[in-house]
Parts: structure tokens; C-alpha cells; sequence
């Protein structure tokens, strides 16, 4: 009961943090064109539900995510505060998720509470996705995928991986739901085999375990089914480069993916129209670039060579989850630090974890023992910083000409909806 209550309340104060540091995001409006396809396809699903199940362009396979944007229009229609909400309410669930798993590795409270403080204020990843409607695409993932890892890992560490426990049972649940949401099933069996890989002296398991090989056959009829019966067919790249510049750009991109993690300043608007500090930064953008470059390698090294076997998990965690980005949308894809929301988690518990374990060699010193608290401290102020910037940049783009071209291409395609007082409206429903 205690346990439950203590838990119950980091659940409670994650959400409140959550919307204590997004609420300003409650009024940026629709802008994205992503944002206007997803309602787009909520108007198809209003007439059609089989339409859930689209995945022909611009639409996605997807329909767990597609069932969360009709619910949340049958409820708000054009309203983006509800959109917004719930974005915020479902971040703060991801960072209570966030503690659950690395106390379910360490059995640390405080890198645990603070592993879930620096996703609940977007280290890493900087909050775009909450900041945007059809972010919620990559927090839902985020949840299913963290529920998934919770799960399975606590059937390993706690129930010796037996196939019949509710452990094992939930976590397939929630990967199957995870391959209805986005593709990243690669990812997910991905970051399995190497927890067995970092983890089977412990848990005395073979790497390659039956667990293992259920969710690989799972994986691959997965991608029959959506192919032969859904039509379903990824989007790679519309032209291959050849094999050394696509090996090339692709490991390039994985490095710039982690570089931006901890400098995610590049050029754009939000660069041109900052303060002095920035602009004067930016001028170094590509040495600092290098050196933290520099020191993400180097890290990595000698977090594999001398770090513990949970640190090395979650170095690997880290790249194992950007390759997607990297290698499947390249070179479509721009850089887009939305794609890291997933990967910062890696990210903020080897901060934490680094913190906190400093902190406690030096905990016979009285005030030196804090010093190392800083570096976690620092990233939250920047993350602050961007966040505001990018709610200013929002807020810009919803009044924009560009968004009034979106929202009468959309009242334009469906008879019900019209546009009142520069606002969307949908027609029969108040």
C-alpha cells in the first residue's frame, strides 16, 4: 500500500510539472500540416470508420493513432486546447513511466525521480512534440513502447522470464499495440536483445531467449498481415544514393541526432530573431558541434569499457532508437529533434545516473557534493529557454498565412465544415 501511494503520487506530480511547464503551449493552434492532415482523416473516419485502417499517402499505418485523433474530435472538434491537454496530460504519463522503468532496473529512487524530472521538462528532446497537435503520434508511441519495456523487463528481473506470467502478457499487448501506432517494432527488439546481452549473467538467460524469438515471430507476421491484407508498404527513400553514401549519411545522422540532444540550436527563424547570446553562440554552432560530437563517441566508449551493465544498456538504448530516424526516413527526413522525444530517454537517465553517483563519491563534502546536480539543472533551464522560443514561433505560425490556406483547403474537401470568424467549424453539432 505504501508503495502504491508513493507511486500514486509521483504519477500525480508528474502530471501537474507537466502542465506547469506546457500550459503556455494551450493556445498555439493548429498549424502543422501534419496537424491538418490527422484532422483531415478524423472527418473521413466521422463519415467511414473503416478508415482508421488508411495507410496509402498521405496517411500512415496507424490506426491506434488514428482512433486517439477521432476520439479526441468526436470530444473538441476544432478546438486545439483539448488536443493540446491531453498532449500534456500523456507526457506527464510518460515521465512517471520513465521513473517506473529505471527503478525497475536500479532500484534507485533518486535516479529514478530524477530521470523522470528531466523527461517531465523535455531534456533532450526540447518538448516539440507536446508543443504541437499531431505530436501526440510520438508520445503515444512513447507510452506503448515504455510500457512494453516496463513490462518485459520486470517479467525478466522479477518473474525469471516465465512465458505464462501477466508480466509477459501485457508486455505483448502493448507491442502489438506499439506496431498499430508507428514502426518501430525494429527498435523495440532491438533494445530487447541488448538488455539480454547487458543482462543475462544476471538473469541467467540465454541472449537469444524464447521471449525473444515470440516477439521477433510476432514482429514478422506483424508486417505480413499489414503488408498482404493493409497494403501497407514503408516509406524508405525515393532515391537510393548507393551503398557508401547512404552508409556514410546515415551514421552522420545518428551523430547529429545526438549532438543535437545537447545542442539542439541550428539554423532557423527561432536563431535569426533570438537574443545576442544566441546569435553569438551560433557563430561557433559547427566547432561546438564537433566537440560535443567529440565527447558523445568518447562517452560512449568508456561508458561501454568501464560503466555498469545498466549504463551500458541505456548507451546502447540511446543509438539503438535514433537508427530509425537515421537510416528508414533518410534522406527524406530533415533532422527533427520531435524524432528524439523517444530517444531522450536513454539520454536523461545517463545524465541522472552520472549526477547522482558523482554527487554521492563527493557526499562527505558539504557543498561540493551539488556541483554535480548542475549539469541536470542546466539542461532544464535550456530546455525552458527553447520551449518558450518555440511557443512564440507557434503562435506565429497559427496566424499565418500559410495555416489560413490549410484550414480552407480543409473546409474546401468536406461540406460540413466551414469557416466562421477565421475559425473551423463543423456543421449538425454544436
Amino acid at each position: 500500500m505504501k508503495r502504491f501511494l508513493l507511486n500514486l503520487s509521483v504519477l500525480i506530480a508528474a502530471l501537474l510539472l507537466s502542465f506547469f511547464f506546457f500550459h503556455l503551449a494551450m493556445d498555439n493552434g493548429f498549424w502543422h500540416g501534419d496537424d491538418f492532415i490527422s484532422l483531415e482523416h478524423s472527418l473521413k473516419m466521422y463519415h467511414n470508420p473503416s478508415a482508421v485502417f488508411d495507410s496509402q499517402p498521405p496517411y500512415k499505418f496507424q490506426p491506434i493513432a488514428y482512433a486517439l485523433y477521432y476520439f479526441l474530435f468526436r470530444l473538441f472538434h476544432f478546438d486545439p486546447r483539448g488536443y493540446f491537454f491531453f498532449n500534456i496530460l500523456l507526457h506527464g504519463l510518460n515521465s512517471f513511466l520513465v521513473y517506473v522503468l529505471v527503478y525497475t532496473f536500479l532500484k534507485d529512487r533518486a535516479i529514478a525521480l530524477l530521470s523522470g524530472l528531466l523527461f517531465v521538462f523535455t531534456v533532450g528532446s526540447y518538448g516539440k512534440s507536446v508543443m504541437i497537435m499531431s505530436g501526440m503520434e510520438d508520445l503515444t508511441i512513447t507510452t506503448l513502447t515504455l510500457l512494453t519495456m516496463i513490462f518485459y523487463f520486470k517479467n525478466e528481473l522479477d518473474k525469471d522470464g516465465r512465458l505464462h506470467s501477466v508480466y509477459f502478457t501485457l508486455s505483448l499487448i502493448f507491442f502489438v499495440a506499439s506496431m498499430l501506432t508507428r514502426s518501430t517494432s525494429l527498435s523495440i527488439l532491438g533494445t530487447i536483445l541488448a538488455f539480454h546481452y547487458f543482462f543475462h549473467q544476471k538473469t541467467e538467460r540465454r541472449i537469444i531467449s524464447v521471449n525473444f524469438i515470440i516477439f521477433l515471430i510476432i514482429t514478422i507476421a506483424a508486417l505480413l498481415v499489414k503488408s498482404r491484407v493493409f497494403n501497407y508498404r514503408p516509406h524508405l527513400y525515393s532515391h537510393y544514393p548507393g551503398f557508401v553514401k547512404f552508409s556514410y549519411y546515415a551514421a552522420k545522422n545518428v551523430i547529429s541526432y545526438l549532438v543535437r540532444m545537447i545542442f539542439p540550436i541550428h539554423t532557423s527563424h527561432l536563431v535569426a530573431t533570438s537574443g545576442p547570446v544566441v546569435r553569438f553562440i551560433y557563430r561557433f554552432a559547427t566547432e561546438i558541434r564537433v566537440l560535443i560530437a567529440l565527447t558523445v563517441l568518447s562517452y560512449s566508449f568508456f561508458g561501454f569499457i568501464f560503466g555498469n551493465r545498466t549504463i551500458r544498456f541505456f548507451v546502447a538504448w540511446t543509438y539503438i532508437m535514433v537508427l530509425p530516424f537515421a537510416f528508414f526516413q533518410f534522406p527524406n527526413d530533415w533532422l527533427n529533434i520531435r524524432h528524439l522525444y523517444l530517444v531522450s530517454v536513454g539520454f536523461v537517465i545517463i545524465i541522472s545516473a552520472g549526477a547522482i553517483y558523482c554527487s554521492r563519491l563527493i557526499a562527505h563534502n558539504k557543498w561540493r557534493r551539488w556541483v554535480p546536480i548542475l549539469v541536470p539543472v542546466f539542461f532544464i533551464v535550456l530546455s525552458r529557454f527553447i520551449v518558450t522560443q518555440l511557443d512564440k514561433s507557434y503562435e506565429l505560425k497559427a496566424a499565418s498565412p500559410k495555416t489560413r490556406y490549410y484550414e480552407q483547403d480543409l473546409a474546401g474537401k468536406f461540406s460540413n465544415v466551414v469557416i466562421e470568424n477565421g475559425q473551423l467549424k463543423l456543421l449538425g453539432e454544436e
